[in-house]
Parts: C-alpha cells; structure tokens; sequence
C-alpha cells in the first residue's frame, strides 16, 4: 500500500476528521489513477502544514464533468462551506481548466479517517525505552507505570532486531550483558516490507546519517509502512524526523502515551460526603427489585449478563437509611473511535462521556441533581467534548421526569438509536451558549464574568455547601438526607442592597469563622455561579421560591425576612482542595488588614487568579 501527500483547504480538514466530508476530488489524471483501494492519503492544509489528516483509500469513481461528479455527494461533503451546488462548482472550476477535466474527468475518492486507538495498537520500543525499563538503577515514573498499562491493557510489545545490534556495541559490558539478558523475554518485531518511498527517503536525506541515524530510520520505517502501530520513543530526533514524515501521532513518547492511558482509562471522583458511594458491580445486589424496569427495557437476560460482565467496574449508587437502593449511575469514556452507526444523526467523533445507566427513583429531595453534578465533574475531570444519554423517552413516569431535569441542565436532543429507538440526549461541555441560563450552560463558565465574596456564618455553611466541608468539621453531623443539601442550585437569603452581581458571574464562598483565631478558620471553600438575583415583592413569595433548596425553614424565613428579602440562587460549582485563608487573603493584600471580606464585594482578576491557584493546592 502507499502513501500520497495532497495538499488541501484548510477548511475542509476539520470537516474530514470528523467525517462529514466523505469524499476526496481530484482531477483523474494518470499519476491519480494509480492509486489503489487501501492507499492513504495524506491531506495537507495549504496554510499551515501541521494541520493534516491521514485517510485510507476505500473506493473510488471516474466522472466526466465536476457536475456528475458532485451531483450524487455534494451537499454531504461541503454542507458546511457552500450553500448550494452552483456555488459548490463555482469553487470547483477553480482548481483545473476546462481542457484538463475533458481530456482526463474528475475521480472521486471515498475516504475514512485513520485514528490511533493506542489501547489497541501494537508497540515497537526504541532503544532507550528498552534501557529505561530494564536498567536497575534508571526506570522512570512515566516507563514504569506505562508498563503496567501495558499489561493491563494486553498491548503487544515489539523490539527491533536492530536494537539487539545496537545494545551489541555497549560500551560497559556489564550494561551490555544484563540487557541482553533481557532481551529473551521480548518479541523481535517479524520482517515486513522495509520499502522505502521517495518521500521517506527525502525526509531522512535531510538528517545526519551516522549509525545511529540508520537504526533510528529503520525503527521509522517499520511505524512509517504500517507494520507495526506506534513506535516509542523519548528521543529528540526521532521524533522531528516523525514530524516532518507526518506521523508524529504514530511516533510517541512514554510521558505522552502515559497521558493517554490515564486520561482514557480515568478512576471516578470518589465522595466523601452525602449518601452516593461508589460501588464495584459485584458488590451491589443484581436481584433488586430496583433494576426490574431495567430488565423489562434491556430484554431481561441481555442486562444481567452485561450487569455481570462488568464485575469489578464502578458505579455510583444511592441507597435510603433500609439500605434499598434508590439510584444508580454508570458511566463510560468513549473517544473518536467509537461506532456510532446506530445513532441516526450519526455522532462525529469526538471524546465523549456516556452516561451508560442511569436510574433515579423518587426520594423526595433532589437526588437527581447530585447525580448530576457527579456526571458533570467526571466530564470535566476527563475533559469531554460532549456527554449524552440515551432513554426510552415516554415509557414510564420516572424517565419522562429524568429527561426532564436533563434538559433543565442542558442536555437537548440529538436523535435516536435505530435498533431500539431510544431517544438520543447530548450536552456541549465545550461552548457556552449566551443565550441560556447559568443552569443550562453548567459547568460551563461564561467569558466575561465577574467575581465576588459571598460571606457565610459557619453554622450555615457546610449545610448549604457539603462538599465543601473542612477537614476539622464532624461530616457525620450532615448525614441527614435533606433536599438543600443535594440540590446543585442553592438559595441564599441575604439583606445587601445594591447587588451588582449578575447571572454567570462567580462567587467565592467565604466561611466565617468562629472564636479568637478567625484569621484561620475564617476560609474561603470554593466557588458558585450566580444563577438569579430576586428581590421578592413578599415573605409568601420568597417562601414559595425557596422550597427544598434553602437551609431556613418556612418558620425561619418568616422571622428573618425583614431583614433578608433578596433571594440569591447560586449553582454550587467546586470546593477547594485547600482552604484560603483570612491570613493568606491578608497577606496577598486581597482584603484589608483590618476586617474581612463583606457581601459582594468586588474581586479584581488578579486577585481571583490568586485565589483560584491557592485553592486548587493540593
């Protein structure tokens, strides 16, 4: 098979990653013509050469004119770039004269993407891999937890016969022997095709070609022709040479595919507080009664058989003080490899969270938004573009009140599965809509935002905000199971007049502290986003606002509204890992020396910025 290097618009090459453009347009000369069914194409933007796609080859047409050619395709391949076909060929005409497309046609090439899928991928390890690894007094962080990817992942390890070769001419002998001892216990990579195209042999012309340079540019040459799936390397010239070969992506070094492997495979957020663990599969009951409607959607059997397949795979689960379990959430990373084929629009590749199983049953406080906020730090941990969920969209009560909260939050619909019909939900973890609500757009920060203090007594604080607790704080003494707690969006009653903070922008959640050492147990403990300022016109209507989401109770509400007829609904966002103190805010001239933070007070960037790093401290 062989490689073609094509220069292209840059434009079109986002949309060929992501599969919309299916097709590839060039004039059928002869040189064209020799290009057979699994040959790549290398695309090259025309602006910037670092922006490429590799495709492979999977059929092709010959047409007389660019309207036969463009006729069958055209509105799937440049929907995104021209309005209609005219326009579509009056960008066509461009790019070959009239006597060319007559004399020679136009082909039309059918084209696929070609991914890594590095979980999967065959690796041959360079020299200094191999050294890393074995030498007893050089293995590094990145080599040895990357090895032990390897083998729980099952991918296959190859050395070169050259690196044999290599190792051969050691200088200490005793380096030598106890490397080459070694070496018996890998695979030497089979002898494939080491052709060499034109193309390869110009790119490596331009390099030092001493010994060293040869073994490197055979060890190329094998990721280079597909006989293996990546090469790994930490070595410097290898990996410019795989740059400008453009295979870099298939050229890795350990620290990079390290990062793959753990942010691919990543471990759930784990919760220390309220009542949602996270449990094996093989530690919670499969004969509940609470996966029977489960079983009735899912064809009974086919569920339990995938429910015990997943064994020491994690779940999120909730259960009510008799230990029955009342929710269950399950969820999975997918990248730009999965098949989508059964989602009708078809899903473009990207990374994506899929919430697998999910199942909430009516608790009377708000468990579905805490499963929520556990879907939403998960994607941001893991860095997806995109979450979505898939759901029989009227079937019963508690689905069409689950679809519902979703799209309260952001989720809207995509589609849906041809084999089932489930309907199809995605949420963007990427783009912030202006114009939505704080709540549709979370987690999702606005761009111009601003920043402010939000003061909170110390009784009051770890009940309104759990996660926040600090570390000196009895977590047992919030164990109750109250709506406030595990509701995302809080209500806050406050007295201040003329509040300048407006919806999306950030409120730093300061904790008052108590006694004589309030420069330290006074703390800011993470962040909230404004959703809504409401000055209430009565107590009955502030009281009707702050059902289920407020620490006061009706009675309470009733003696303090006087005092506190605003009311601030805020989305609970992140706590800090380390709480900022007084003293700290103090000593970085953040407030005065002399008092504390006061409600809604102003925070520069800077200031914010200080903050933030210093919160984030582990």
């Amino acid at each position: 098979m062989k490689t073609y290097y094509l220069k292209i618009r840059d434009k079109f090459i986002t949309d060929i990653k992501n599969r919309v453009k299916k097709h590839e347009y060039r004039l059928a000369s002869p040189e064209r013509m020799r290009t057979k069914i699994g040959d790549t194409f290398v695309l090259i933007s025309n602006q910037n050469k670092e922006n490429f796609v590799r495709a492979t080859i999977k059929g092709f047409k010959v047409y007389s004119s660019w309207t036969e050619a463009l006729s069958e395709n055209w509105e799937q391949d440049f929907k995104n770039t021209f309005p209609s076909l005219e326009e579509t060929l009056k960008e066509c005409y461009k790019f070959y004269s009239k006597e060319e497309v007559d004399r020679y046609g136009i082909v039309v090439f059918e084209i696929e993407p070609l991914y890594i899928d590095y979980s999967k991928a065959s690796v041959l390890l360079d020299t200094n891999i191999f050294i890393k690894r074995e030498s007893s007094d050089n293995v590094s962080f990145e080599i040895n937890n990357l090895f032990k990817w390897f083998d729980k992942k099952h991918v296959k390890k190859y050395l070169h016969k050259n690196t044999v070769q290599e190792l051969n001419t050691h200088k200490d002998d005793k380096v030598k022997n106890a490397m080459l001892t070694k070496v018996s216990s890998y695979d030497i990579l089979p002898s494939f095709s080491s052709e060499k195209d034109d193309y390869f042999e110009y790119v490596i012309s331009q390099y030092s070609q001493d010994a060293n340079s040869k073994i490197d540019n055979a060890l190329l040459l094998e990721v280079y022709n597909d006989n293996v799936g990546v090469l790994l390397t930490d070595d410097g010239a290898i990996l410019k040479k795989a740059k400008d070969l453009f295979i870099r992506d298939k050229v890795i070094t350990s620290a990079e595919l390290l990062e793959y492997f753990e942010k691919a495979y990543p471990k759930n957020i784990e919760y220390k507080m309220l009542a949602v663990q996270l449990k094996r599969f093989d530690e919670v009951d499969i004969n509940s009664s609470f996966f029977d409607t489960l079983r009735e959607d899912y064809e009974g059997k086919k569920f339990d058989d995938w429910f015990k397949k997943k064994g020491n795979e994690k779940a999120y689960v909730f259960e009510d003080n008799e230990n029955h379990l009342k929710g269950f959430l399950y969820l999975k990373i997918e990248d730009e490899n999965e098949n989508y084929s059964d989602i009708e629009p078809i899903l473009t590749p990207k990374r994506r969270l899929k919430v697998g199983t999910f199942k909430i049953e009516r608790t009377g406080f708000r468990l579905g938004e805490r499963f929520l906020k556990i879907i939403f730090e998960n994607a941001v941990k893991w860095e997806v573009d995109e979450v979505y969920v898939t759901l029989f969209e009227s079937k019963r009560q508690e689905v069409v009140a689950l679809k519902g909260i979703m799209e309260q939050w952001g989720f809207v619909k995509h589609g849906y599965k041809k084999s089932n019909g489930e309907m199809v939900l995605v949420k963007d973890m990427k783009q912030y809509k202006d114009n939505e609500t704080p709540k549709f757009n979370y987690p999702i920060l606005k761009q111009n935002k601003n920043h402010y203090f939000l003061p909170i007594y110390a009784k009051y604080h770890t009940d309104l905000f759990p996660d926040n607790i600090l570390k000196n704080e009895d977590m047992h003494l919030y164990e109750d199971k109250l709506a406030h707690r595990y509701a995302i969006e809080k209500i806050y009653l406050t007295g201040a007049y003329n509040i300048k903070a407006k919806a999306g922008d950030i409120l730093l959640i300061y904790r008052m502290g108590e006694g004589l050492y309030k420069n330290y147990s006074s703390v800011v403990t993470g962040m909230a986003i404004v959703q809504e300022v409401v000055k209430t016109k009565n107590v009955e209507e502030c009281i009707s606002i702050c059902k289920d989401r407020s620490i006061f109770k009706e009675e309470e509400i009733r003696n303090i509204y006087r005092d506190r007829p605003t009311v601030l609904k805020v989305l609970d966002y992140k706590p800090f890992t380390h709480k900022v103190t007084l003293n700290e805010l103090r000593n970085y001239d953040i407030v005065d020396k002399y008092s504390g933070p006061r409600s809604f007070t102003f925070i520069h960037q800077e200031q914010f910025d200080t903050i933030y790093k210093l919160g984030m401290e582990e």
